[in-house]
């Protein structure tokens, strides 16, 4: 079945920058599955511009506790809007560390 959900869980498995436009709280089906769904988690959705050629994103959906936490106080205060999120991570499941940066675009 095709997920039509771009999960941050996903996509930190490789390094990227996007422009952040604007965020609001969704409910993130299990994967492989579509709304309705009983098992949903409630997460934030970034809605972004890409700064890779690479990354073909528009939107980005966070369940992780760890990384809503860390942009919790941007979500707040509307610090984060026009802002470059970058990220990486480092190992693999619960031993994964994903880093975030966000910091003024260059040039704007």
């Amino acid at each position: 079945m095709f997920d039509q959900f771009n999960r941050w869980s996903q996509i930190v498995r490789k390094p990227g920058a996007v422009e952040i436009t604007h965020h609001h709280v969704i409910d993130v089906p299990p994967l492989g599955q579509a709304m309705p769904h009983p098992q949903a988690r409630v997460g934030v959705r970034l809605l972004v511009r890409p700064l890779e050629p690479s990354l073909g994103v528009t939107a980005i959906d966070i369940t992780s506790t760890q990384a809503i936490a860390m942009l919790e106080g941007f979500l707040q205060t509307g610090a984060h809007v026009g802002k470059r999120l970058s990220w990486q991570a480092r190992g693999f499941g619960v031993r994964r560390h994903d880093t975030i940066h966000i910091q003024p675009i260059p040039g704007v």
